[in-house]
């Protein structure tokens, strides 16, 4: 996830999110990112202001490779329907595949520690815009209500991190029908033609 980092920098922030997901921020020192890390309190504070910033890096380059992640073959030409089935699906895989990039999203995008050009930049940079932009095409094209595109993301975001917790937590087991239904389930929620058995068949 972190691979375009130097080598020093790369072991600092896989080693503050391993130790998040163990313990709270209160409960993580720079000594013990330091010794766990393998890299010198010197090294760390080369490139790091401190624990805050390193949270905030952390934060910044998950949204980063998330986006990235969730946006391949994002703009390649295909129905709407398609490009939003596809786009969820990697949502929910890489959510699956980073469980611990994941747990640090839910527990710190609202967290004081995060700074506010962080989350502006978040904000601006992250997969949700261009989702919300597909949904403002499905509106223009009368396959979606009128609404909010961006609250629409949001509001079916919900129904994917209810989904992931669930499988982390082993309450259910996301098999490929279970994903492709609640996907299928969010389009009908915001569908302009209902019925549970959408066709999204190109």
């Amino acid at each position: 996830m972190f691979e375009k980092y130097k080598p020093s920098k790369k072991k600092v922030l896989e080693t503050t999110l391993r130790l998040l997901r163990e313990n709270d921020l209160q409960a993580t020192s720079m000594s013990m990112i330091s010794n766990e890390s393998g890299v010198s309190m010197g090294s760390i504070y080369n490139t790091f202001s401190g624990k805050e910033d390193i949270v905030n890096a952390l934060y910044t380059s998950i949204v980063e490779f998330q986006t990235e992640a969730v946006l391949k073959g994002f703009y390649d030409e295909a129905p709407i329907p398609r490009r939003f089935e596809n786009a969820w699906e990697r949502v929910v895989q890489t959510s699956i595949d980073y469980p611990d990039a994941f747990q640090f999203m839910e527990q710190y995008s609202f967290s004081p520690y995060i700074y506010e050009a962080s989350k502006k930049l978040a904000y601006e940079s992250n997969w949700c815009g261009p989702l919300s932009q597909l949904y403002s095409e499905a509106i223009q094209e009368d396959l979606f209500i009128s609404g909010n595109p961006r609250l629409m993301v949001q509001m079916h975001w919900g129904t994917i991190v209810f989904l992931v917790k669930g499988q982390f937590q082993g309450n259910l087991e996301l098999l490929p029908e279970l994903v492709q239904m609640a996907i299928r389930s969010c389009w009908n929620s915001v569908s302009t033609s209902k019925g549970f058995n959408l066709s999204f068949e190109d």
